[in-house]
């Protein structure tokens, strides 16, 4: 008998093979880059990760998960956070082919990754004073 974590990885090796070929025909016959295919290749490879690491598609649940897993994603959420930071500003210039920053013009972009510099930060002072307050009910 088959598992879950069986089929949500056979599924989505099959997933990331139909939409990729899609996308690389399109790619070698029409000179263009599909952003759908983009988006959803991208999408069956997060699935195809999450069913390799946690054998669910939905991942576990927060009760569920020991101390380990708990830090697992944590340490992860953290470290993915730094790399797509640092691959949107590589993609900014790349793209862009510029240097300074007076000379960029994707200003969408720049506006995305200001909001994407300062989620973590903000993030973590709300969750540390919801904590904060959550333990002084606790005390008091």
């Amino acid at each position: 008998m088959l598992t879950v974590k069986n089929i949500s990885i056979a599924a989505s090796i099959v997933l990331i093979t139909a939409i990729g070929t899609s996308g690389i025909y399109e790619w070698l016959t029409e000179k263009t880059l599909n952003p759908s295919a983009i988006f959803f290749l991208s999408l069956g490879i997060g699935f195809l990760f999450q069913a390799m690491t946690w054998g669910e598609i939905d991942g576990k649940q927060e009760g569920e998960k020991d101390e380990r897993e708990k830090y697992i994603t944590l340490l992860s959420s953290k470290i993915s956070y730094f790399v797509l930071l640092i691959m949107m500003i590589l993609i900014l210039f790349i793209s862009e082919g510029v240097t300074a920053m007076n000379d960029l013009e994707n200003i969408p972009l720049v506006i995305v990754i200001g909001l994407a510099w300062i989620t973590l930060p903000i993030t973590e002072f709300i969750v540390s004073k919801k904590y904060r307050h959550r333990l002084n009910e606790k005390i008091e």
